[in-house]
C-alpha cells in the first residue's frame, strides 16, 4: 500500500512533523508509521477502558 500525504508550508502539523522527523532521526514515512502505531494503540485502550466500565456497570452490586 502506498499513502501520500501532502503538507503545505502553511499546515499546522508541517513544522511537528519536520520536528519529528528531525529530531527522531527517521524518514518522513517512518513518522507517520509510529504515528500510526501509537494512535492505534491509544484508541485499543480507550476501547478497552470503556468496555470494561461498561461490564462493571452491568456487574451486579454486593453488600
Amino acid at each position: 500500500m502506498r499513502a501520500t500525504v501532502i503538507l503545505h508550508p502553511s499546515d499546522a502539523e508541517r513544522p511537528l512533523y519536520e520536528e519529528l522527523v528531525n529530531e527522531l532521526g527517521v524518514s518522513g514515512a517512518e513518522v507517520l508509521r509510529q504515528a500510526i502505531r501509537e494512535l492505534h494503540k491509544r484508541e485499543s485502550y480507550r476501547k478497552e477502558r470503556k468496555a470494561r466500565a461498561a461490564a462493571a456497570k452491568e456487574l451486579p452490586q454486593t453488600g
